[in-house]
């Protein structure tokens, strides 16, 4: 597998991990303020990291296209 691929492949992980730990606390919150939106939705934590992603993805391609 290249570097290039596993990069963000990990980042999506440690991502994702950090976003399911998260859910239970933001599930509290809006337990605790009925009728109140301040938290975050599962769609808009998947839509930020599918973002940072892909950002970093096309980062990293850029910067290890081969010189000539």
């Amino acid at each position: 597998m290249s570097y290039a691929i596993y990069l963000p492949e990990a980042e999506l992980q440690v991502a994702l991990r950090t976003a399911t730990k998260l859910l239970p606390l933001v599930a509290r919150q809006r337990k605790a303020k009925r009728g109140v939106m301040k938290s975050a939705t599962v769609s808009d934590v998947v839509y930020l990291l599918a973002t940072q992603v892909a950002s970093n993805v096309a980062n990293s391609c850029q910067t290890s296209a081969p010189r000539s």
